[in-house]
């Protein structure tokens, strides 16, 4: 357990993991699902190799200071705002049968079995599986053809598997048969300002409104000052030179997929059996889509000493205890320093050194107008 510790901060969780792609921890029961996940406020521990562990070298550091991006903070519309009021209904709401063809927002039950090359696989089957059409719990292009289904029928849908997906299927034709068990529509409690108080933190359906907008706002405001960070990050170390070793980045990856050999001990199964039973992939092929990430850590980790070494940012003991008390209190330890018998104390400073470089880029880098 020594060295595992929690990526803190949404940024530093978008840089851990926004270079790999997207990939899903969770089993999934059939290769269809969409198991694109956005990293960004993902709490994952990872067994991270500290900077003294490094074999790499930085040969260059570019300019930290100064760096220029784009700044662009999503328009919250007042369909965002219904569509989370709707969740909220539909926390309240019951499933009632219809007659009807399938809208998008029913909830399809359905069993289905794909063929590639007139093949199929575990991975392409499934029975009595549910679909609400425009989760997204699905691929889109599996969803949407599920508009005018009805009850009892059976047809036939086809599309594309995506390129960046599921390397088993990856940019492959594909024919589901489909026997549709049932449709059903979310039977929506009205939306009253009796309803809002009973069912909510909410006064009033204009309170609910009013919060929801706020709320949705502050995310496109975190998610674009996120974004823009990361893009300062990246180009630091675009335009900085080093010397990567494979060893390093072999250390990252190995740290990655600690997480999915958790997950392949809680089914009991090896985890060349888990990756490829449960996201049809090999370890050799996730090592592969790890690469790139990893490497962006290296880099991260050798630029980021570099900062500080230059900049003088150090870790005052008040910083490192404040760090043990929340973490303690993330983790729910009632004494901080049994922090200290979990995780690796220099990992924690250096966590702290990298969001200090982090903060330091930002507050110097300037934004571009659209």
């Amino acid at each position: 357990m020594k060295r595992k510790l929690a990526m803190m901060t949404v940024l530093a969780a978008t840089l851990t993991l926004g270079a790999c792609g997207k990939t899903t921890t969770e089993s999934t029961d059939s290769t269809i699902e969409n198991t694109e996940t956005d990293a960004s406020g993902a709490d994952v521990a990872y067994e991270a190799p500290l900077y003294e562990d490094l074999t790499s070298k930085l040969v260059n550091l570019a300019e930290y200071k100064g760096v220029e991006a784009e700044k662009t903070v999503a328009e919250v519309t007042d369909e965002d705002v219904q569509a989370e009021i709707d969740s909220i209904q539909k926390e309240n709401a019951e499933l009632v049968d219809k007659t009807e063809p399938a809208e998008t927002g029913d909830v399809v039950n359905i069993d289905f079995t794909g063929y590639i090359n007139g093949e199929t696989s575990d991975n392409l089957k499934g029975e009595g599986t549910d679909v609400e059409i425009g989760a997204g719990t699905m691929l889109p292009d599996f969803e949407n053809q599920l508009v005018g289904v009805t009850t009892g029928e059976d047809t036939q849908i086809s599309f594309t598997f995506p390129e960046n997906y599921n390397q088993e299927v990856a940019g492959k034709d594909v024919q589901f048969d489909i026997h549709v068990n049932s449709v059903q529509a979310y039977d929506l409690p009205e939306l009253t300002d009796e309803y809002v108080q009973e069912n909510t933190d909410y006064d009033s359906i204009e309170d609910m409104q009013a919060s929801i907008r706020e709320e949705l706002e502050q995310d496109a405001q975190t998610d674009a000052e996120d974004n823009w960070q990361y893009s300062l990050i990246k180009q630091v170390l675009d335009n900085s030179e080093f010397e990567i070793e494979d060893a390093d980045v072999k250390a990252y990856t190995d740290e990655m997929l600690t997480e999915y050999q958790t997950y392949a001990n809680m089914y009991g199964m090896e985890m060349e059996e888990f990756l490829q039973s449960q996201m049809g992939v090999t370890e050799e092929q996730l090592r592969e889509a790890y690469r790139e990430t990893a490497t962006f850590r290296v880099k991260m980790t050798l630029a980021f000493h570099a900062i500080a070494e230059q900049e003088g940012l150090t870790v005052s003991d008040e910083e490192y205890q404040d760090r043990l008390s929340t973490l303690a209190s993330q983790y729910g330890y009632d004494d901080p320093s049994q922090i200290e018998q979990v995780y690796d104390p220099e990992l924690i400073k250096e966590q702290i050194i990298q969001e200090k470089a982090i903060d330091l880029i930002a507050e110097n880098g300037k934004e571009i107008s659209e």
